[in-house]
């Protein structure tokens, strides 16, 4: 039987959230980095911290420990505290539900890159550094593009 994903809690070295969590996920592993929206700009919740799912029995936490922008896993001094992946899911719930944003479907225009003015639909959040997947039409069939939310309106 094979065991369900969990989190484990990172945390990043001193302003170094953005590249840890690019580091996590360069590894081929899921991050979380939850951040609300103040204003015009968003704010970290847990600043310094951030989730990475893993899955228990393989070496997913060696891979991560050593990434760049990681300080430690927590605790520091003992093995991993896991957290059931539930509880990551009421927490981006509650987040979401506190910080407007696009919903899947909803229409944008692209503001910036190369793919400037053209109008999209709203996919996903595809990490919480504000990386976003949307759909394009192009040549009569939709294409994914990933970009940043702040390059949409």
């Amino acid at each position: 039987m094979m065991c369900e994903a969990q989190w484990v809690v990172l945390r990043t070295q001193i302003r170094q959230e953005a590249l840890a969590t690019q580091s996590v996920i360069a590894r081929g592993l899921e991050s979380y980095y939850p951040l609300l929206k103040r204003g015009r700009s968003l704010e970290p919740l847990f600043p310094g911290y951030l989730f990475a799912q893993i899955a228990p029995g393989t070496n997913d936490v060696l891979r991560i420990r050593s990434a760049p922008g990681i300080a430690y896993v927590l605790p520091r001094n003992a093995p991993p505290a896991l957290l059931p992946d539930d509880l990551i899911g009421a927490l981006r719930a509650r987040v979401a539900s506190r910080a407007p944003g696009f919903q899947k479907g909803d229409p944008v225009t692209i503001r910036r890159g190369p793919f400037r003015w053209l109008d999209a639909v709203f996919d996903r959040r595809v990490n919480a550094s504000g990386r976003v997947r949307v759909l394009l039409q192009f040549v009569h069939r939709p294409v994914v593009v990933d970009l940043h939310a702040e390059d949409l309106s």
